[in-house]
């Protein structure tokens, strides 16, 4: 659950507060998010997927953590955009958000030894 609720806390940090498109020089229009902020983002991602690893809870830590921030995304994004896009966006964010996370979540678990101890030679 505290994992869930820090990446509540991640999104609204780093994107959830940020609404200004930016009008580009050729009259296009870009953002809301700058460069800076998902970079924030997928650090502290990275950071809460190994303490999921740590902690020994690397499925249900990627679940949570994951599944929360896409959901963020999902809904910022729909509220947002008037053309409909957004979920194409939802569906592409879904792997690769659930991939990011579960594979650093993954690495960061400590190895069990199958119940076997090392015993040095005598």
């Amino acid at each position: 659950m505290a994992l869930a609720v820090a990446s509540l806390l991640n999104y609204l940090v780093w994107l959830g507060w940020d609404r200004e498109r930016v009008v580009e020089p050729d009259g296009s229009l870009s953002g809301p998010y700058e460069p800076w902020q998902v970079v924030g983002l997928v650090v502290c991602l990275g950071i809460l997927a190994v303490l999921a690893g740590r902690l020994g809870l690397p499925k249900i830590g990627t679940i949570g953590v994951a599944g929360v921030m896409w959901l963020c995304w999902s809904i910022d994004a729909a509220l947002s955009d008037d053309s409909g896009l957004w979920a194409v966006g939802a569906v592409m964010l879904l792997p690769a958000v659930l991939l990011g996370v579960g594979l650093v979540a993954f690495l960061a678990a400590p190895r069990r030894t199958a119940g076997r101890e090392v015993r040095p030679d005598e």
